[in-house]
């Protein structure tokens, strides 16, 4: 059996991304995503719809001020972009494997920007839990980070602007 070559990969994980935005848009509603690792935890779903958390809430990242963050119905662009990412990096997996399952939870839950932030910057075990089992991912993710940075780094940008030099308010002679 042969490689499948550039575009049958990218069709393939195209119709994958397809599936999760599918799976996680029904969950997301409180519906049933045809995906196990969602199905499981989908009887307190629909509490996820508006839902609305603090960055330092159920998934906390140490060492960031609390903001707001919505979880869209569906996977808007940022999301999809980190779907995107986990559907090259593992492919079919993503729906099949437990582990996978998981991450498809927490990002179903919590959004995808939250997700990649605990991947990237978290500090607690479970974040660290979290970068061990996507290890594989965290370049494409990374990159993903910095293609869209008003979106992952909002908390940074908040705190730096505190620290950037002020203008003169004005001499008086």
């Amino acid at each position: 059996m042969s490689e499948p070559t550039p575009d049958q990969a990218s069709q393939e994980t195209a119709r994958l991304v397809l599936r999760m935005d599918a799976a996680i848009s029904a969950f997301r509603a409180g519906l049933r995503s045809g995906v196990q690792g969602l199905d499981a935890a989908s009887h307190s779903a629909s509490s996820f719809v508006t839902l609305v958390l603090p960055s330092n809430g159920n998934m906390p990242l140490s060492g960031t001020r609390p903001t707001e963050r919505g979880v869209p119905r569906r996977p808007n662009q940022v999301e999809l972009a980190v779907l995107t990412a986990l559907a090259d990096t593992y492919g079919a997996e993503m729906l099949t494997n437990s582990s996978l399952g998981y991450v498809l939870r927490l990002f179903a839950k919590y959004g995808g920007v939250v997700l990649v932030q605990r991947v990237l910057f978290g500090e607690s075990a479970s974040d660290q839990q979290l970068s061990m089992m996507l290890t594989a991912a965290r370049i494409a993710l990374t990159q993903v980070s910095t293609i869209f940075p008003d979106v992952f780094f909002a908390d940074a940008n908040a705190v730096i602007v505190g620290f950037r030099p002020r203008p003169p308010t004005g001499f008086s002679t």
